[in-house]
């Protein structure tokens, strides 16, 4: 495994991680950072989920950023137009150079004689599990596993007569 270092890691490049290294990028430019990120785009949960009517459930003076305040036309946005603004963040500010896509994270040490974490991710491209150590670990990852869904389970849901249908895997359970 080749061995990398960064001062600041962050894991994730949905709305969390892309302003997080906006900061990085104006605040502390002497910096060296990355972005790791499982899938083959940014924006999170704005790439991933792509159904018709997807939205917000906040605002986005709420949820946009004082840094570049949200200019479209609904306040309550519409996925493709949040993941718009993601992008153009990014491109306006030379992050999109610092995220390395299909890495994802599987585990996370600190070491206090180092004072520095080591991370290991696979590298879903070849299979290969790899590691970069950083003096500070940034965790955007969000709460949604994007292999598993997570479907609700209700007393009684195995008699009942309704299919649950889950979106991630199409599977009828």
């Amino acid at each position: 495994m080749e061995q990398k270092h960064v001062n600041i890691l962050i894991v994730g490049a949905g709305l969390s991680g892309i302003g997080a290294a906006y900061h990085i990028e104006k605040e502390s430019p002497q910096k060296t950072y990355r972005i790791l990120e499982s899938r083959d785009q940014l924006g999170g949960t704005w790439d991933l989920f792509r159904y018709p009517g997807i939205r917000s459930d906040s605002d986005m003076t709420t949820m946009g950023f004082r840094f570049k305040p949200w200019k479209g036309e609904k306040l309550v946005a519409e996925g493709g137009a949040i993941l718009e603004y993601l992008n153009e963040i990014a491109d306006e500010n030379s992050i999109k150079e610092k995220i390395q896509y299909h890495s994802h994270v599987h585990s996370v040490s600190w070491s206090s004689d180092e004072s520095r974490w080591t991370v290991t991710y696979k590298n879903k491209r070849n299979g290969i599990n790899e590691i970069i150590t950083c003096d500070f670990l940034y965790f955007c990852a969000g709460y949604y596993d994007y292999d598993k869904a997570y479907v609700q389970i209700s007393k009684g849901w195995k008699t009942s007569k309704v299919k649950l249908f889950t979106h991630k895997s199409g599977q009828m359970t």
